[in-house]
Formats: structure tokens, C-alpha cells, sequence
């Protein structure tokens, strides 16, 4: 039996900043829907790995501050997406919870700092999609200075 040992690829899609201001005040238990469809049609990545920057933020009086981003994708083209309402708080208002891709936890802290937390590995569709972050912090997020990055990479097979 061969020996064919998985490796990294070189990633399709550099880091790219995806929400920026769209980020800025976002209320506690808001949504952000306003990001542009990422196309991995022709890419065909089957990962990505996010970056979530939070400018400033004293979280120390919450219990288990995250943000959970939500993949929301299209099966048409990038015509149709499941319903995502921006800056909603209302729990009926929100895409169903399997739509939630990842949970990015964030460290309290005693002070106020600068949050920079990634998750890698995340499966993605071949299609479009969208990413859709929702603040569960207890608090609303500063005013500037808050990224939501991402990049896409394959997993290659190597023969020995």
C-alpha cells in the first residue's frame, strides 16, 4: 500500500479582509449580513481559516464572550441565499443554528485589549456563500477597528 501522506497547499485565496466597518458598534447579539458573496466556484478550496480582530474591548464582566459566524450559502449561482436580516437581535430572526460554521471564543481579560482570535480548518462549500458574524460578547463592539478576515486553502495528497 502506498504511503500518501496529506500536506498543506499553498492557499488559493490569501488573507483577505471580508467585514471591516461593518463591524464597528455591532449590538450584542446582532447579526452582520452585509458582506459580499465569496465565489468558490471555480477555486474549489475546501477550507478556510478566519481571522477576527476586535479593536479594544474590556470583556472581563462576561461570561464566555464568542462571536459565531455563520456560513450562508447559495446552491444557484449566487443569486439566492438563506434569509440573514442585518443588525437583527431577535432570536426568531436568526439563520438556523447549523448554519453556524464556527464559534469564536474570545478571552475575557481584566482590562480592555486588542482580541485577535482564529479558527482554522473550516469546511466550505464549492459554491458561493457568505459569511455572516454575529456578536455574542454581552456588549457592543468598538466604534473602529474590528476585521473579519479570511483565506482558503486545499489539502493535497503527496506520493511517496
Amino acid at each position: 500500500m502506498a504511503n500518501n501522506p496529506v500536506r498543506w497547499g499553498t492557499p488559493v485565496v490569501a488573507l483577505t479582509s471580508y467585514l471591516t466597518t461593518e463591524l464597528n458598534s455591532l449590538a450584542n447579539d446582532a447579526i452582520e449580513a452585509g458582506g459580499a458573496a465569496i465565489n468558490n466556484s471555480s477555486n474549489l478550496a475546501t477550507h478556510m481559516d478566519i481571522e477576527l480582530t476586535i479593536a479594544s474591548l474590556d470583556l472581563s464582566a462576561q461570561t464566555s464572550p464568542c462571536i459565531d459566524v455563520y456560513l450562508i450559502e447559495s446552491v444557484d449561482g449566487g443569486t439566492d441565499y438563506d434569509n440573514v436580516t442585518d443588525a437583527v437581535t431577535a432570536e426568531a430572526s436568526m439563520p438556523p443554528t447549523d448554519k453556524i460554521c464556527t464559534r469564536i471564543g474570545l478571552r475575557p481579560f481584566t482590562e480592555a485589549e486588542v482580541k485577535t482570535a482564529i479558527k482554522s480548518m473550516i469546511p466550505i462549500p464549492p459554491g458561493h456563500f457568505k459569511l455572516c458574524p454575529r456578536n455574542k460578547t454581552g456588549v457592543a463592539l468598538p466604534a473602529e477597528g474590528n476585521i473579519l478576515s479570511y483565506r482558503t486553502y486545499n489539502l493535497n495528497l503527496v506520493s511517496a
